[in-house]
């Protein structure tokens, strides 16, 4: 019976069991201040929190291992491949059955953002979506919200970058811009504009942003990731990874040290 056992216990010491999180995939996009790619890889508030909860949850995720991807790439991984995990997500009533979800993350509003020198006003999104050329984010919630209410995808000038959208509406290229006001306000004075000359012109949804799972994922896996996320909450670390990332201003880089120290 000694001879018989042997080989399997060596064969089980040159073959351990798998880290926890090895198989996981985790996708961001650039929704700053929630999510960016810095020198030092993906960061932000909602990258940074992960980083904790998965270190608190027992998961070996680390900076590098997070992908960075635009948005509708990732989007339409989660919905074809198991055991993804991607952020920031806003939690919508067309996306709730389709994850498992960990948050909230943050409260965002959405709307139509425009110059304000045109001084357009915007009553309708829907009616006035074939005189003014709608610039949106592919597959976000503010352009889903938009397509839902009957605006042909068609008439959407649609892109994977919020920097680029920006650009455009100050170059004349669109009229308005589709998409959550903290990213584009961060995102304006990282461009070295002015947050003044822009305005909403039309509100469209409030939203909570969170960590959208796979529904296949582990349900012990979803339910330690809360309960970090909970707990940073309640010991204010959240609110301290918040006020740093809001208090960046445009040209200033984030602390290499503080983000190294977190990975």
């Amino acid at each position: 019976m000694k001879r018989l056992f042997t080989p399997l216990i060596f064969f089980l010491l040159l073959c351990p069991g798998r880290a926890a999180g090895e198989d996981l995939l985790v996708i961001t996009e650039s929704n700053p201040p929630f999510t960016l790619n810095e020198t030092c890889g993906p960061a932000g508030i909602a990258t940074d929190l992960f980083l904790l909860m998965a270190k608190r949850s027992g998961l070996d995720v680390k900076r590098p291992d997070i992908r960075f991807w635009p948005w509708a790439r990732g989007y339409q991984e989660i919905r074809e491949k198991p055991n993804v995990i991607l952020f920031a997500t806003a939690r919508t009533g067309e996306r709730e059955a389709q994850f498992r979800w960990i948050g909230p993350i943050a409260t965002l509003r959405s709307g139509l953002i425009a110059l304000k020198s045109r001084r357009l006003a915007i009553k309708d999104p829907v009616s006035a979506a074939w005189r003014y050329r709608y610039g949106t984010i592919r597959s976000s919630a503010s352009e889903q919200d938009l397509i839902n209410r009957g605006v042909p995808p068609a008439w959407l000038e649609r892109v994977h970058d919020r920097a680029l959208n920006i650009r455009k509406l100050v170059n004349g290229h669109i009229d308005v811009l589709v998409g959550n006001e903290a990213n584009t306000l961060y995102t304006i004075r990282r461009l070295g504009l002015d947050p003044n000359d822009f305005e909403m012109v039309c509100p469209l949804m409030t939203t909570d942003l969170y960590y959208a799972a796979s529904p296949d994922l582990d349900p012990s896996m979803v339910q330690k990731l809360q309960t970090a996320l909970d707990s940073l909450k309640a010991d204010g670390t959240a609110a301290r990874i918040t006020a740093q990332y809001r208090q960046e201003r445009a040209g200033r880089p984030f602390r290499e040290e503080m983000l190294q120290a977190q990975q």
